[in-house]
Protein backbone atom coordinates (compact mmCIF):
# COMPACT_ATOMS: atom_id res chain seq x y z
CA UNK A 1 0.00 0.00 0.00
CA UNK A 2 1.46 3.23 -1.14
CA UNK A 3 0.73 6.37 1.27
CA UNK A 4 0.35 9.59 -0.54
CA UNK A 5 3.04 12.68 0.12
CA UNK A 6 1.65 14.88 3.20
CA UNK A 7 -0.73 12.02 4.01
CA UNK A 8 -1.22 12.04 7.61
CA UNK A 9 -0.36 9.19 9.20
CA UNK A 10 -1.62 7.43 12.61
CA UNK A 11 0.68 4.70 14.59
CA UNK A 12 -1.90 2.92 17.46
CA UNK A 13 0.67 1.34 20.20
CA UNK A 14 -2.09 0.43 21.43
CA UNK A 15 -2.20 -2.43 18.83
CA UNK A 16 0.89 -3.31 19.38
CA UNK A 17 1.24 -7.38 20.13
CA UNK A 18 -2.48 -8.04 19.05
CA UNK A 19 -1.89 -8.63 15.60
CA UNK A 20 -3.80 -12.36 15.08
CA UNK A 21 -1.60 -13.03 12.15
CA UNK A 22 1.43 -13.61 14.61
CA UNK A 23 -0.15 -14.89 17.62
CA UNK A 24 -2.54 -17.30 18.83
CA UNK A 25 -4.36 -15.10 21.02
CA UNK A 26 -3.53 -11.39 20.47
CA UNK A 27 -6.95 -10.58 22.74
CA UNK A 28 -5.62 -12.03 25.29
CA UNK A 29 -3.36 -9.81 28.12
CA UNK A 30 -0.41 -12.00 28.55
CA UNK A 31 2.45 -10.18 30.38
CA UNK A 32 4.26 -13.47 29.91
CA UNK A 33 4.36 -13.67 26.08
CA UNK A 34 7.22 -14.63 24.65
CA UNK A 35 9.32 -12.46 22.09
CA UNK A 36 8.43 -14.43 19.10
CA UNK A 37 10.29 -13.71 15.32
CA UNK A 38 8.65 -9.85 15.04
CA UNK A 39 9.78 -9.08 18.53
CA UNK A 40 7.35 -8.16 21.61
CA UNK A 41 6.79 -4.33 21.06
CA UNK A 42 5.39 -3.46 24.80
CA UNK A 43 9.08 -1.23 25.12
CA UNK A 44 10.15 -1.47 20.96
CA UNK A 45 12.59 -3.81 20.01
CA UNK A 46 16.32 -3.47 19.36
CA UNK A 47 17.65 -0.41 18.84
CA UNK A 48 14.95 1.40 19.71
CA UNK A 49 14.46 -0.59 23.21
CA UNK A 50 13.35 1.77 25.77
CA UNK A 51 15.90 2.41 28.64
CA UNK A 52 12.94 2.55 31.23
CA UNK A 53 11.75 -0.38 30.71
CA UNK A 54 13.11 -1.91 33.74
CA UNK A 55 11.71 0.58 36.30
CA UNK A 56 8.19 0.30 34.53
CA UNK A 57 8.01 -3.30 34.47
CA UNK A 58 8.93 -3.01 38.69
CA UNK A 59 6.53 0.35 39.23
CA UNK A 60 3.83 -2.66 37.19
CA UNK A 61 4.48 -5.32 39.38
CA UNK A 62 4.26 -3.36 42.31
CA UNK A 63 1.09 -1.65 41.33
CA UNK A 64 -0.84 -4.88 40.22
CA UNK A 65 0.42 -7.02 42.85
CA UNK A 66 -0.02 -4.68 46.19
CA UNK A 67 -3.63 -3.96 45.86
CA UNK A 68 -3.67 -8.18 45.29
CA UNK A 69 -2.28 -8.48 48.40
CA UNK A 70 -4.39 -6.16 50.55
CA UNK A 71 -7.88 -7.40 48.92
CA UNK A 72 -7.07 -11.10 48.74
CA UNK A 73 -11.01 -11.41 47.45
CA UNK A 74 -10.64 -8.92 44.94
CA UNK A 75 -12.75 -10.06 41.53
CA UNK A 76 -14.58 -8.02 38.64
CA UNK A 77 -17.69 -6.77 39.36
CA UNK A 78 -19.05 -8.37 36.15
CA UNK A 79 -17.90 -9.30 32.59
CA UNK A 80 -15.34 -7.20 30.88
CA UNK A 81 -16.00 -4.84 28.68
CA UNK A 82 -13.74 -3.01 25.80
CA UNK A 83 -13.99 0.46 25.31
CA UNK A 84 -13.03 2.32 22.06
CA UNK A 85 -10.02 4.35 22.42
CA UNK A 86 -10.74 7.94 22.30
CA UNK A 87 -7.88 8.87 19.92
CA UNK A 88 -4.65 9.05 21.91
Amino acid sequence: MLIPKDEPVTAAIVSADRDPRVFADPGRLDVGRAAGAPGHLGYAHGPHFCPGAAPARAQTEVALAAPLRRFPGLALAGAPGRAPDPGT
